[in-house]
């Protein structure tokens, strides 16, 4: 797989558009972990105990699968499902006009982001080196600082998120932090601990992009509720769905779109490299298959919240979002059965290219459905 780089600022959040990497298969059952982590100590290395790696195939976003991670080793409630749907990406569709395999990376095209980052428990201290920043004048001085609190978030019990692409967890150091001991999902076992200068792509190597030192707790005031979270990410779907194209990202309807048509020229013979363009393709229907499942439960969950209209209005919703899960997957061990990496090149036949489209349309309308659910939700909501 390429290393794509998207240019543009940060937020408060590691950031910029990584490339799905491997076929997810199905979605695995989250780990937890039932109080705070703890602290090992041995022969100078520092480490801490039982916090678990993560591959694709449970957390398509690995900005908010890093995140989840730390929650949990913070004995936190918030979970994956609330970190991806208050930032609206379980609601979101993208396709990049080439068919990039970046599908399930929050920052690229409409960015999904604000909402996790309100909903933080702690507050959140950046140290950025992207392509996007000024360099630093004292280089030596900076990595100096990010390394001290990097072995301080250690020390404390805290795992610390870093990455370029796609993120993961430094949840160790050695050499007085010096050297970080790493969990990465785009490492060659996501479960295995290794350290980051031993490591390449996007697990380490290099100097990561970002990394974020999850600091002291934020006052209970701070922290939006979690209805005003809930609306605003319902707010955030509509917008997405409505919305043409972000930078090389088309949304929404326009991505449907854009897809179906891309396969209907692979198809029709017109498309000029259909291989350079699977990838993408089984990515894309992958992580639809991932954020509409955690949507329809999350929102079914949601709407007992909810009186009257807004509360059926938003079943109703859920209810669209878990049919397009359960539509693509029919009859399928994994979504990538149906849509194969560019190594099955051979044995991507025109019926499933058609099967494939068939289940999209049927997608497309049930995301059309949720979205006017929703608005008649949030006109409920607002009194309209």
């Amino acid at each position: 797989m390429s290393l794509r780089r998207a240019g543009g600022a940060g937020v408060a959040l590691l950031l910029l558009c990584g490339c799905g990497g491997v076929p997810a298969g199905k979605e695995k059952a989250m780990t937890t972990i039932d109080t705070a982590a703890a602290v090992r100590r041995e022969g100078g290395k520092v480490w801490i105990e039982g916090v678990k790696g993560f591959d694709a195939g449970e957390y398509a976003s690995s900005v908010h699968g890093a995140q989840a991670r730390i929650l949990q080793a913070l004995g936190e409630d918030l979970t994956y499902d609330d970190l991806i749907c208050y930032a609206g990406f379980a609601f979101r569709i993208g396709c990049h006009e080439q068919m990039c395999p970046s599908a399930g990376h929050p920052c690229c095209g409409y960015m999904c982001v604000k909402g996790s980052v309100r909903a933080m428990p702690r507050k959140l201290k950046l140290f950025e080196a992207g392509p996007w920043v000024k360099p630093k004048a004292d280089r030596a001085a900076f990595e100096a600082e990010a390394r001290a609190a990097v072995k301080a978030s250690i020390d404390r019990g805290v795992p610390v998120q870093y990455g370029s692409e796609e993120d993961g967890l430094i949840v160790g150091y050695a050499d007085e932090g010096r050297r970080w001991l790493c969990l990465h999902p785009y490492h060659k076992d996501p479960a295995e601990r290794f350290r980051h200068d031993e490591a390449s792509g996007f697990a380490g190597g290099k100097w990561p992009w970002g990394i974020a030192i999850w600091d002291e707790p934020r006052p209970p005031g701070e922290r939006p509720s979690d209805r005003e979270l809930t609306v605003a990410a319902l707010r955030q779907a509509v917008d997405m769905w409505k919305t043409e194209k972000r930078d090389k990202y088309f949304c929404g309807e326009a991505a449907y779109r854009h897809w179906l048509g891309w396969l209907g020229d692979v198809e029709a013979g017109r498309a000029a490299d259909p291989k350079a363009g699977m990838q993408g393709n089984g990515w894309c229907f992958d992580v639809l298959v991932h954020s509409r499942r955690i949507a329809g439960r999350w929102l079914k969950a949601k709407a007992a919240g909810f009186d009257g209209e807004a509360g059926r209005q938003t079943a109703l919703a859920a209810g669209h979002y878990t049919a397009i899960a359960e539509g693509c997957m029919k009859g399928l061990d994994c979504p990538w059965d149906l849509a194969p990496p560019p190594g099955k090149a051979g044995q991507w036949t025109g019926q499933m290219r058609q099967e494939q489209v068939r289940r999209l349309r049927a997608a497309r309308d049930h995301d059309a459905a949720a979205i006017t659910a929703l608005e008649k939700a949030l006109a409920a909501m607002d009194g309209r």
